[in-house]
């Protein structure tokens, strides 16, 4: 297979799944990389789509991640919405759990306008994915930056005085040995913030 049509192969796979667009050019690679290891005829090659891009892909969703205590990503979900009130549908569109880690989907700009604000949502939108549909608390704040720094929100020098304003998660601990907590009201401004990130009316 040449080039060309590897990539129009890739490009057709993308759209004919109905991947959500903030996941296109991640979907776009590992179609590639897939489509690079079948020609090559070595399957092992292909790396794990996320869950977003499964569903999309139509992989079956009650496929088994392997660090979520045996659940699948519905049942993950399923409580997750259960624990935070948020509805299901709306965890799907912000979420994907890969090797049950939670990510977040971005572009960051459905997170706030500034980096400060865009990293206090991931800050929470991470924490509370821990807590409600993991059951871990004390989140360390090198995960929780990790994802800021994917998203391309992370403030750099301003991590700590943007970290000090949140309200929605407890930012506690020592120096260089700070986590992240739920707090009683976390669930309510998850709801909050999925509705914003999403454009639902309130």
């Amino acid at each position: 297979m040449d080039v060309e049509e590897l990539l129009t192969r890739a490009w057709g796979a993308v759209e004919k799944a109905g991947i959500p667009e903030p996941l296109h050019e991640y979907a776009f690679k590992e179609a590639l990389s897939i489509l690079s290891a079948e020609t090559s005829g070595d399957a092992s090659l292909a790396p794990k789509l996320p869950k977003a891009a499964k569903q999309g892909a139509g992989v079956e969703e009650g496929s088994k991640s392997d660090d979520s205590g045996g659940q699948s990503d519905k049942q993950i979900f399923s409580k997750f919405a259960q624990e935070s009130g948020v509805p299901e549908d709306q965890l799907e569109r912000l979420y994907y759990f890969e090797d049950g880690v939670p990510h977040i989907i971005g572009p960051k700009a459905r997170f706030g306008s500034n980096l400060a604000d865009q990293a206090r949502a991931v800050s929470l939108a991470l924490t509370a994915a821990y807590d409600y549909a993991l059951d871990q608390q004390n989140i360390a704040v090198g995960l929780v930056r990790a994802e800021c720094e994917r998203l391309k929100c992370d403030p750099g020098s301003n991590w700590n005085k943007a970290m000090n304003s949140l309200t929605t998660v407890n930012y506690v601990g020592a120096p260089g040995k700070k986590t992240m907590r739920a707090k009683s009201d976390t669930g309510e401004a998850l709801q909050k913030l999925a509705k914003s990130a999403l454009g639902i009316a309130e």
